[in-house]
């Protein structure tokens, strides 16, 4: 006999509501960010969507393709791609800067929002912050899933 134990975490699409979303990642953060936009089309949601993906570098930014190819599937799915160091060769004529910052230009009231998170602890933070205090946003519309390193967590594993 097996015994499997699921994760517990508390990131998931909340389905009972029809708000349009702001879904943001950073890095790697993009993976549960791509299982939610999976989940919306799986349901065949037409919920309103804006995703923020943040990269250091355009080559960062991996899933550009596939992105591009939900687009095309799912009418109400916008995706902007923001780089915050990208160097001449890069090329880069889209977004920059902090990607949680690209979202408060664009969406200064986030009062009929929600928010999906992922990714670096600080841009979750900054973003929870920073959107609760000054775009609106309530409390209860931001989800998030901020991903800690082994050595972050040997930090604070470590007594005093």
């Amino acid at each position: 006999m097996y015994r499997i134990e699921g994760p517990f975490g508390s990131f998931y699409l909340r389905e009972e509501s029809d708000k349009p979303m702001v879904l943001l990642a950073s890095g790697t953060g993009i993976a549960p960010i791509k299982a939610i936009i999976e989940q919306l089309q799986h349901i065949k949601s037409q919920r309103n969507v804006v995703l923020y993906w943040g990269g250091r570098r355009p080559s960062d930014l991996y899933l550009n393709d596939w992105l591009s190819e939900q687009m095309l599937n799912m009418p109400s799915l916008r995706y902007v791609p923001v780089v915050s160091d990208a160097l001449a060769e890069d090329a880069w004529t889209g977004r920059t800067g902090w990607v949680h910052q690209a979202v408060m230009a664009d969406f200064p009231d986030l009062s009929q929002h929600e928010v999906y998170a992922c990714g670096a602890p600080a841009m979750v933070e900054a973003a929870q912050t920073d959107f609760i205090s000054r775009c609106q946003l309530p409390n209860d519309a931001f989800s998030a899933d901020a991903f800690i390193t082994e050595a972050e967590k040997a930090k604070t594993d470590t007594p005093a």
